[in-house]
């Protein structure tokens, strides 16, 4: 419900905005796709996307499910002759529900001076200021909101990738050097995937789906879709969205995340005791998942016992921050840890955890731990737990689908797709990062 006037005011503004960028669309593919990397020493998921015009650069994005816009160091090599600002006064701007410009120049932040002087990314003379948050490691800095085109592969049939598509301009922020503490080295901006009018999904569609991958990028390559599916993730031989669960996401008109309910947690069907419905979310920023300690500490009781009983021996050292570990036996399989049941939402439905995403091998060590932490007022599950897993968000119609693990079906999140023939031998200059013909 739309309970005031202010309320109105932003989903016209929103309206408009989305409108716009469908009509200088032309051709509009059905569906984009980007190849995911999950890197080994942050644990963090990226993915790169080419930016700008005459000169064009590519930039790799910290892939994030709640920040409401995405951000990109403008300050590195990035000069585009289809940049432009966006001025305060811009309903853009005023998407953001910001209150007033930023104007005074900072040290990683250009603005301009002089009339006729050529527009580069990060300068403008009235801009509309925010505070982009870095949610690694917890800072805000200065920057100003700015669109550009970006360029995007579609897909032909959610398998194999297409002919390379430049999008309407896109809304973005700049940033200075100084925003990517604890990202990857190769890291140079934040792709925000939130519920926000101003997120690359609500920008360019309504739907899009992510797999992480599990391995690192040697061994294949996980995807972001854009547009909706079919998603086929070979060897598997159907539409992995055939293995949906759907569940309501629930709305906070003060977070743009992705909110929904556990009704019930359940390890090889034991019930753990829960005085009520769990509030949860979806982070792709948070390694593993987060259980309120009240919760936590039957939920390890009851998986010890289950474990106890799979005659899995615990570790005599821990190994941080887990709180249980198991000795690596040899013979072991995941398919031996005791399977974890997130019942989610008013259907019925169970996401369904596996010891692929229960448990982290810690090779060194040994052993194995129960990939699950102590912390926060609420459930968060974390990138471990979403790993090898196709989830879906239907942003109009407030939908989260999963597929629970993917190895089940003896597939993954890992691979190096194919690219559509006809388009390969018209132009396989235009590869880019993804394996030609």
């Amino acid at each position: 419900m739309l309970n005031n006037k202010m309320d109105r005011v932003h989903l016209l503004l929103l309206l408009l905005f989305v409108s716009a960028a469908v009509a200088t669309w032309p051709n509009k593919p059905h569906a984009l796709i980007q190849t995911v990397i999950k890197d080994p020493i942050t644990n963090l998921y990226f993915t790169s996307i080419d930016i700008g015009t005459n000169i064009t650069v590519s930039v790799s994005f910290v892939i994030d499910l709640s920040q409401p816009y995405t951000w990109l160091d403008c300050f590195s090599g990035y000069s585009s002759s289809s940049y432009t600002p966006i001025d305060f006064d811009s309903p853009k701007c005023n998407l953001h529900k910001l209150t007033r410009p930023l104007n005074v120049p900072t040290p990683d932040w250009c603005v301009c001076s002089g009339a006729g002087e050529k527009v580069k990314p990060g300068c403008s003379d009235h801009p509309c200021g925010i505070k982009p948050y870095n949610p690694v490691d917890n800072t805000s800095r200065a920057g100003s909101l700015s669109e550009d085109v970006m360029f995007f592969y579609s897909t032909p049939d959610g398998l194999s990738f297409g002919s390379r598509f430049q999008s309407p301009p896109v809304t973005f922020a700049c940033v200075g050097r100084r925003s990517f503490e604890g990202f990857p080295s190769e890291a140079q901006g934040l792709l925000s995937l939130s519920r926000n009018a101003l997120s690359l999904p609500s920008q360019l569609s309504s739907k899009f789906a992510l797999c992480l991958p599990s391995k690192t990028e040697d061994s294949g390559f996980g995807d972001l879709f854009i547009g909706g599916g079919p998603y086929f993730l070979p060897p598997y031989h159907d539409d992995a969205s055939r293995l949906f669960t759907t569940v309501s996401l629930i709305t906070d008109k003060a977070s743009d995340e992705y909110f929904f309910e556990v009704k019930s947690i359940e390890i090889d069907g034991k019930v753990v005791p829960l005085e009520n419905s769990i509030l949860s979310k979806l982070s792709t920023v948070t390694p593993f998942t987060v259980l309120h300690r009240s919760i936590f500490e039957r939920f390890v009781k009851e998986f010890k016992a289950k474990a106890k009983a799979k005659k899995m021996v615990e570790a005599e050292t821990v190994v941080a921050p887990f709180e249980v570990c198991y000795r690596v036996k040899k013979g072991f399989k995941m398919e031996d840890v005791p399977v974890i049941d997130l019942t989610v939402g008013s259907g019925g439905g169970r996401w369904r955890i596996y010891g692929w995403n229960s448990m982290v091998v810690v090779k060194e060590k040994g052993a194995m731990c129960l990939a699950f932490v102590e912390g926060g007022e609420m459930m968060v599950i974390g990138g471990f737990q979403m790993e090898d897993n196709l989830v879906e968000i239907d942003l109009q119609l407030s939908k989260l689908c999963f597929t629970s693990s993917l190895r089940r079906h003896n597939t993954s999140c890992s691979r190096f797709r194919p690219v559509a023939t006809d388009w390969c031998l018209k132009d396989n200059n235009s590869c880019g990062s993804v394996i030609c013909c």
